[in-house]
């Protein structure tokens, strides 16, 4: 038993996960930073967090806190890991480190504070937080109210169990994550496939959007990121099409958005859809964030900078097999080949 003493800003159950369910019009949902949570539960013996959209299983269910994290009593000795934004964490008020498994005994109180860098850390708990599936996940959901604890961000006085270890906690403290990167290189750089309504801009509008930092507005959450910068050059369109409906040149006939797809609405301040994405829209997308940097987007701060570089479909597929290959890699070498 975990007792909840400060919920932080925003902190959520999340996983893996629920992919293959856009077309009900329920979005994956799970961490916003998988390789993160995949380090956390690497580090407390849990099954891996996949890429974004994988059909693998979701793996061990952690907490993704945005901005300022949680403060926690533990009811049982434990062994939990912090990954990802750096939060500065004390356990029972003595500093503790991320990316290295720490030993909780019963009673103890683990606190983490607000961000130094990065937007979202990551807390693994060996066995991982036990809460009833939805779909296949326990990810939460958070503006559909599905999954999770009831659907929402944790708040005082909640109380969270755990399942049972897969590995003895003795076992867990020896932990090391060898060559294994913490995080991305290049963090800020974000890569890009372009489309699917590239072509609606002008030469001018993608060499801009390339070539651009752009600025992460604090209007933005787990559905979308809105960025701030130059306005994007669009085609004109024929009149025919605009004089009637009242369209502009960058609305189109709704249809799928992807994760990580990036819609222009009207030319200015691109949003760069997260894992709580909607299921179509109307406006033009001049490119999509590879799974692999689905991650980055989601650690880049408010006001925080970034740019986009255009890489193929080829190059975005090898990149999240590699580290998916890595992932699986090192946890087999940790777990004895289990």
């Amino acid at each position: 038993m975990i007792e909840v003493l400060n919920g932080g800003l925003q902190t959520t159950i999340q996983d893996g996960g629920r992919p293959g369910y856009l077309a009900r019009g329920i979005p994956p949902a799970g961490a916003q930073d998988f390789y993160s949570l995949a380090i956390a539960n690497l580090l407390v013996g849990n099954a891996l967090t996949p890429p974004p959209l994988s059909r693998a299983a979701p793996g061990g269910a952690g907490l993704e806190m945005l901005v300022k994290g949680v403060s926690l009593r533990f009811g049982a000795d434990s062994v939990v890991a912090l990954a990802g934004a750096d939060m500065p964490a004390t356990l029972d008020g003595e500093p503790v480190e991320r990316f290295k498994p720490i030993r909780i005994s019963a009673g103890s109180v683990l606190t983490c504070g607000a961000a130094r860098s990065g937007a979202r850390g990551y807390l693994a708990i060996a066995g991982g937080i036990d809460v009833p599936e939805v779909l296949g996940s326990r990810g939460t959901y958070v503006r559909g109210s599905q999954g999770g604890l009831e659907g929402r961000a944790l708040r005082k006085g909640d109380v969270l169990e755990t399942l049972p270890p897969a590995v003895d906690l003795d076992a867990l403290t020896g932990r090391d994550l060898g060559d294994l990167p913490t995080g991305p290189e290049d963090a800020t750089v974000i890569r890009v496939v372009l489309g699917p309504q590239d072509f609606m801009f002008t030469d001018k509008g993608i060499e801009t959007f390339l070539s651009a930092e752009w600025k992460l507005s604090p209007v933005s959450d787990r559905m979308g990121m809105r960025l701030i910068g130059p306005p994007l050059e669009l085609h004109p369109r024929p009149d025919y099409l605009t004089r009637d409906a009242g369209s502009g040149p960058a609305d189109i006939v709704d249809d799928v958005i992807p994760v990580g797809g990036i819609q222009v609405p009207g030319g200015i301040e691109p949003i760069v859809m997260g894992v709580e994405n909607p299921t179509a829209g109307g406006y033009a997308k001049i490119a999509t964030v590879i799974s692999a940097d689905i991650g980055k987007m989601g650690q880049i701060p408010p006001k925080g900078a970034l740019t986009f570089r255009a890489v193929d479909a080829a190059e975005a597929t090898a990149v999240i097999k590699d580290i998916w290959q890595r992932l699986r890699d090192a946890k087999v070498a940790l777990d004895g080949g289990r």
